[in-house]
């Protein structure tokens, strides 16, 4: 082999090895996509749970059993969260309720956060009670740089 073809060999084999270092990052590449995805998934399921599980509770402690016509005789906005530890009777419930999830060995950290909100400007709190509360539920997971965060209002409607 003379220095011609030995040039030619060592070019193709470095060619060679750049285009597998390409195949290997972007085989890498994909494999956090679809990581991310699922994660993704996984913690919108968490997510929509809590929301869903909330969603089925009274507005309110005192609107368990009858019915309220004043403002002044729902939950004080400092007062938000559970009466009883461990009993979730009610929407407002969920105020700071922690909850960690292991789901195929993916840590999940969820946390919740109930206010009552004016409804000209859902995206704050109001400090003041209102016939609608906003929970907001975080989600993070180690494994996941990112934060997904899920909310929905719940209004208080009474007819006679």
């Amino acid at each position: 082999m003379n220095l011609g073809q030995s040039l030619f060999a060592i070019g193709a084999l470095t060619i060679l090895s750049l285009s597998v270092l390409r195949m290997n990052n972007n085989i890498l590449s994909t494999d956090e996509t679809v990581m991310d995805s699922k994660i993704g998934i996984l913690a919108t399921s968490i997510g929509t749970s809590l929301i869903e599980e909330a969603s089925k509770l009274a507005f309110d402690d005192k609107t368990k059993v009858d019915p309220v016509n004043s403002l002044t005789l729902l939950t004080p906005v400092l007062s938000l969260g559970q009466e009883t530890p461990g009993v979730f009777d009610d929407f407002d419930d969920f105020n700071n309720y922690v909850q960690h999830d292991t789901i195929y060995t993916i840590p999940f950290h969820t946390q919740c956060s109930v206010t009552y909100i004016n409804p000209t400007n859902p995206d704050t709190a109001s400090t003041n009670r209102t016939w609608h509360k906003k929970l907001t539920v975080k989600i993070s997971s180690d494994f996941s740089k990112d934060t997904l965060e899920l909310s929905t209002i719940y209004s208080y409607w009474y007819f006679r």
